[in-house]
């Protein structure tokens, strides 16, 4: 059985969706709401890195910077130059993708860990122009958000939540579509051994560059996903905590897994809201939490159930095949 087919179809990732536009319907209140956009923000945050980190192994620690570039060029845009919420959008995306294919084309030279601190440098740097330029960015205090609206009318939560899935599933779907191909092939092979990769004729810079600029695009959209919802863009959008977020979603869901990212994202978002009830103890559980994964599920949630449903497949196909 080939890749391709071992990857399945589109159906899971469709059903995804298909909770998604009936869970608000689910929930209890507002604040449940509100942690549903920050998962789905949080899922495609990671969708990118996962794709980058993930598939092509290229270990990029500034994420977080395109993340507040996106946001802050929204809000920019929106608040200052008035301009209405598409192109504004459009023109977040392209900063991002315009950054990222100038500072790809320098930093792909680097491996390893060379790399992660050539992007972590960038993400601190970006980090410092935000809360020190401030006739730009407003410092610390950040800036202010219009909210979208339908006609004259600004839209209610409901609205900004389906705003929000409907850019989690174009996402989603680019994501599944790219590690199902013959792309994503390409990628595991840069991934895995770049001198083999090559030898069969993939191009590895440029699929390396592609992802990069296409991350740093995704890491954007969820900044513009972010400041609809908050309303609000500053500093911290940069801070490291971000990419400690990405990070930990990485090890929760399972790296270069299909749906590792928006269980990761689930586990992350949603499990410190519950373990508020620990107190002081709070972090400790958090911690001790993530070091479970870490030495037990080493390839996330994801891969323990992609795992299993592989097996189970396996099993199925040798019991159906009569020279089994």
């Amino acid at each position: 059985m080939t890749t391709a087919s071992r990857q399945g179809s589109t159906v899971p990732a469709l059903a995804v969706l298909a909770f998604g536009a009936i869970l608000p319907y689910l929930l209890t209140g507002g604040f449940h709401l509100r942690l549903a956009m920050l998962v789905w923000i949080y899922a495609i945050l990671s969708m990118g890195f996962n794709l980058l980190y993930g598939y092509a192994g290229q270990i990029s620690l500034g994420q977080q910077a395109f993340f507040a570039i996106g946001a802050y060029t929204f809000a920019l845009l929106r608040s200052m130059a008035q301009w209405s919420a598409a192109p504004s959008l459009a023109a977040s995306l392209a900063v991002c993708m315009l950054l990222a294919l100038a500072l790809g084309i320098p930093l792909l030279r680097l491996r390893t860990h060379y790399l992660a601190m050539a992007t972590l440098a960038f993400g601190l740097i970006l980090y410092g122009v935000a809360i020190r330029w401030i006739d730009f960015t407003g410092g610390s205090s950040g800036l202010a958000v219009p909210p979208l609206k339908f006609g004259d009318t600004p839209l209610d939560r409901y609205g900004i939540y389906y705003v929000v899935l409907f850019f989690a599933g174009v996402v989603l779907l680019l994501h599944d579509f790219i590690i199902r191909g013959h792309v994503g092939r390409a990628l595991q092979a840069i991934r895995d051994d770049e001198t083999a990769a090559s030898a069969i004729g993939i191009h590895f810079t440029r699929y390396k560059l592609r992802m990069f600029v296409l991350a740093a695009a995704i890491a954007g959209l969820a900044g513009v996903c972010f400041s609809i919802v908050s309303l609000r863009v500053d500093p911290s959008m940069s801070e490291f905590r971000i990419l400690v977020s990405i990070l930990t979603i990485a090890v929760v869901g399972g790296l270069g897994t299909r749906f590792g990212p928006i269980i990761g994202a689930i586990v992350v978002i949603v499990l410190p809201q519950m373990l508020v009830q620990f107190g002081d103890l709070e972090t400790l559980a958090y911690g001790a939490f993530i070091l479970i994964f870490l030495l037990f599920l080493p390839h996330g949630l994801a891969g323990l159930i992609e795992t299993v449903a592989w097996r189970r497949l396996l099993r199925k196909s040798a019991a159906s095949d009569p020279q089994a």
